[in-house]
């Protein structure tokens, strides 16, 4: 895993908020009632999320604003994926989900990746770097998050720390076995999850040819095909979340 997105976080932090556009649909979801919308909203389908990615990638705006590229998914798909950014950073992407059951599916090359089962939404707050939370906390949800098998794949199962998400929360707890992630495509060399907390509040089960990522208290959050182990790496308290790989 080359960069996790505790980095990412700070790149991201940098960058000027940007209006949201629509989020092409990718792959199939089942809905539940939305919670309250943010300034500008998104289209509730799993997949490409075209906010977030311009959000993260302030120059590609730009880029659409000259013509040269019809959207962010356009960029993506033309050159974001393999090209690197003015500053010398490759692009980020993401893919994220709804409030139901979702199968989210990543595609191209892009090396930095990001998947979630919910939906990030950008809140409107003058001057904030990051004004970032999600929708829903993946109670009751069973959700696919298939990376790609060319790029760098960040599997985000909690929220982070911001000034709109003062608490950081793992997702899928609450209904013991019956709310988690399944993780496919999962690279021990370049991949990585990201969790809300601290790693004693979890175990890391192998079972199988998988890792069952739990609460101490039992209730099942992920399970991480094609893996028999997974490690501890970076711990980031100031945005109350750490990582696996």
């Amino acid at each position: 895993m080359k960069r996790v997105l505790l980095s990412a976080l700070l790149v991201t932090s940098s960058a000027i908020a940007v209006a949201c556009q629509p989020t092409p649909p990718t792959t199939s979801q089942s809905s539940q009632d939305a919670s309250p919308a943010p300034v500008s909203t998104t289209a509730q389908t799993p997949g490409f999320d075209e906010a977030l990615y311009l959000f993260a990638n302030p120059d590609v705006k730009d880029l659409i604003k000259k013509g040269k590229y019809k959207s962010g998914l356009d960029h993506y798909t033309q050159v974001g994926q393999t090209a690197k950014k003015p500053d010398g950073e490759d692009y980020e992407s993401f893919f994220t989900g709804t409030h139901g059951n979702d199968t989210v599916q990543g595609f191209g090359k892009g090396e930095h990746a990001h998947f979630a089962g919910v939906k990030i939404e950008i809140v409107s707050k003058p001057g904030d770097p990051l004004p970032l939370r999600p929708q829903s906390l993946g109670q009751g949800e069973v959700d696919v998050l298939v990376g790609t098998k060319e790029g760098g794949n960040e599997f985000l199962l909690g929220s982070f720390i911001t000034s709109v998400s003062p608490k950081a929360e793992p997702f899928y707890v609450g209904k013991g076995e019956a709310d988690y992630a399944r993780i496919q495509n999962f690279n021990t060399s370049k991949d990585g999850v990201v969790l809300a907390g601290d790693p004693k509040q979890y175990t890391f089960v192998p079972t199988d040819g998988t890792v069952r990522i739990s609460t101490v208290s039992g209730d099942l959050v992920a399970i991480v095909e094609g893996v028999d182990k997974l490690e501890v790496g970076e711990i980031s308290k100031e945005y109350g979340v750490f990582s696996l790989k």
